[in-house]
């Protein structure tokens, strides 16, 4: 167990002996381009399109594949069809097989195109066809395939208005054929209604798709709401744990300036006079951070009236971990400061990353060491893998991670964490002691 905590705190120090310098966390910028791409994400989502990179990309990509070999399999049967059952001219079925099969992958880039080469094809084939018996006409079952193949993708990828006036249009070239006789009038509506029913399938289909995009936005947005409040949360709390330390030193400045006239002989008046206002301006001071506290407790916090912990404590708080079934190793080195900020500071990451401990790994050997190097005072706690399962309670957004980098970062001192390779997890703390007002 030493062999392990040397190992420990050899990671602790650079080859002059300095503390280690955790690297800063890479600067995230958003700029008025990124806001633009979001903007026009949101836009093109109320049309039932994908957002835009990788995934729209690749989107389009199996709509165009799989619009070509539909596109491939319809003219195989439609150019034959058209030939020998409806009587039309070879180069004219060829000519009305193309521009209907292939206004379906026309239809993944340029919608408007394909609606109009669809309903002209209709149109043509139709009126080639008027002599032929015994089939469907004008709408030959091909045709209603490609027709609601073509819906479809216009339903899914663009706005629903272009589905709207290529089913009209469709329905418009062939409806004065249905005049001509029975037959024509049950081939028009069976074509109208089943391509009518594949729109609205696309179009409820891409709406479904909307809403899952929608209420993933939205769980993101929570999700950072959360993020900025529990953080706003953390930094009251280690304001009001600071104002303690701060009031204390007021009112002893408040003290010595007061009782100063009593205790040293021989003042003068001009003397007496500068303690009386060193002892006003504490007040004061002492006052207004009052005022501040106030401001920063919320309406259901209770006051604090304990004395705030520091590194003496720690012994303390290392039992009373034990005692949760979690054993732990507490290596404090001599001559560390026993008040201030950094003596806080430490005692609340330590307590922090115990609680973290018995919360996610529970039984887990962990080993505290805290020390001095140069002019920072160094926190480790490490943790081996978890003996036993974690309790119920450990899935959650707990803010223990932010609140060491919070206080770390207030100090001017920087907070790191992460797994282990052996299993288990790190959290090193570095606090200057430079700022900070307690006595080594």
């Amino acid at each position: 167990m030493t062999d392990t905590m040397d190992e420990t705190r050899s990671t602790h120090r650079t080859a002059n002996g300095e503390p280690p310098r955790p690297p800063a966390p890479p600067a995230v910028t958003v700029t008025a381009a990124t806001a633009a791409v979001g903007d026009a994400s949101v836009a093109r989502g109320i049309r039932g399109l994908p957002g835009p990179g990788a995934d729209e990309r690749q989107f389009r990509a199996w709509m165009l594949v799989s619009t070509s070999l539909l596109a491939f399999m319809l003219l195989t049967v439609s150019i034959p069809l058209g030939a020998t059952v409806y009587g039309v001219h070879l180069l004219a079925a060829f000519a009305t097989s193309f521009a209907l099969a292939g206004a379906l992958p026309i239809s993944v880039r340029w919608p408007w195109l394909a609606a109009g080469l669809s309903s002209a094809s209709l149109l043509v084939f139709a009126l080639l066809s008027a002599g032929s018996d015994g089939a469907p006409w004008p709408w030959p079952v091909t045709s209603i395939i490609a027709q609601g193949a073509l819906l479809i993708v216009l339903g899914l990828m663009h706005d629903w208005k272009v589905g709207v006036v290529a089913w009209a249009a469709a329905v418009a070239v062939t409806m004065p054929f249905a005049f001509v006789d029975a037959g024509a009038a049950s081939s028009m509506v069976t074509g109208a209604v089943v391509t009518a029913l594949a729109f609205a399938v696309a179009v409820v289909l891409a709406q479904w798709r909307l809403i899952g995009v929608q209420l993933f936005r939205e769980r993101e947005h929570s999700a950072s709401e959360q993020q900025r409040r529990v953080l706003v949360e953390e930094r009251n709390r280690i304001a009001r744990e600071l104002h303690d330390v701060v009031a204390h030193g007021l009112s002893i400045i408040h003290v010595q300036a007061t009782s100063a006239p009593y205790r040293v002989e021989g003042l003068s008046e001009e003397a007496k006079a500068e303690f009386g206002e060193i002892a006003a301006s504490a007040r004061s001071a002492m006052t207004e951070m009052r005022q501040l506290l106030g401001v920063l407790r919320s309406a259901d916090a209770a006051a604090e009236t304990a004395p705030q912990p520091g590194l003496t404590e720690l012994p303390e708080l290392a039992a009373s971990v034990e005692r949760a079934g979690v054993p732990v190793t507490l290596t404090v080195a001599e001559s560390l400061p026993d008040t201030g900020l950094a003596s806080m500071a430490a005692y609340r990451i330590v307590q922090e990353a115990l609680s973290n401990v018995v919360r996610h790994a529970p039984g887990a050997a962990t080993f505290v060491s805290v020390e001095v190097l140069g002019d920072d005072l160094v926190v480790c706690i490490e943790n081996e893998a978890a003996a036993d399962a974690p309790g119920p309670d450990a899935k959650g957004g707990g803010h223990g991670l932010i609140g060491i980098g919070e206080r770390a970062t207030l100090l001017g001192g920087r907070a790191e964490y992460g797994h282990r390779r052996g299993g288990g997890y790190r959290v090193l703390a570095t606090l200057p002691l430079g700022s900070d007002g307690g006595t080594v």
